[in-house]
């Protein structure tokens, strides 16, 4: 039974409410800055179903006076570096960073993929490796209504 007191911390059922003390205090992340993808878009096999498969970054919003930047040379950076994650990183599920190759170089962090779509990024880093070709997805950095966001085009990637 909810009697409207902020005191109390859940409905009989047991759910919190929203003004919970259960619900983790501090910033709630951006929804127009978590990501965006599909498993739909992979088979089985995490194998992308067509050639325009993409998966848009999240947390590029601290990152986009870099995207800016890079977005302004002249030869945009058209690959981006997904480092896999070790056994121990898995474990906690800890985010996979993403950075844009300039050349030979690597620029800073500008985004993360996504939460639940790290298996389709993982495969596709674990075939490029078994054929010998490097870590180099291809990539384009994208103006939105919300900022400016990296989209991985994963379908190109093979």
């Amino acid at each position: 039974m909810v009697t409207g007191d902020p005191d109390e911390s859940a409905h009989a059922s047991g759910m919190p409410d929203a003004w919970s003390p259960l619900v983790p205090a501090g910033p709630r992340p951006d929804r127009h800055d978590a990501g965006a993808g599909s498993l739909g878009d992979f088979t089985y096999g995490l194998i992308p179903r067509f050639l325009s498969a993409r998966i848009r970054l999240a947390g590029s919003d601290p990152f986009a006076d870099e995207l800016r930047t890079l977005a302004a040379l002249p030869q945009h950076p058209g690959e981006a570096f997904v480092e896999r994650r070790l056994l121990s990183e898995e474990r906690i599920d800890a985010p996979m960073p993403v950075r844009l190759w300039l050349g030979d170089e690597l620029s800073g962090v500008v985004g993360f993929v996504p939460h639940g779509l790290e298996a389709p990024v993982d495969a596709c880093l674990g075939r490029l490796f078994d054929r010998g070709r490097g870590a180099r997805i291809p990539c384009a950095i994208v103006p939105t209504r919300h900022g400016i966001r990296l989209e991985l085009k994963i379908g190109r990637a093979y």
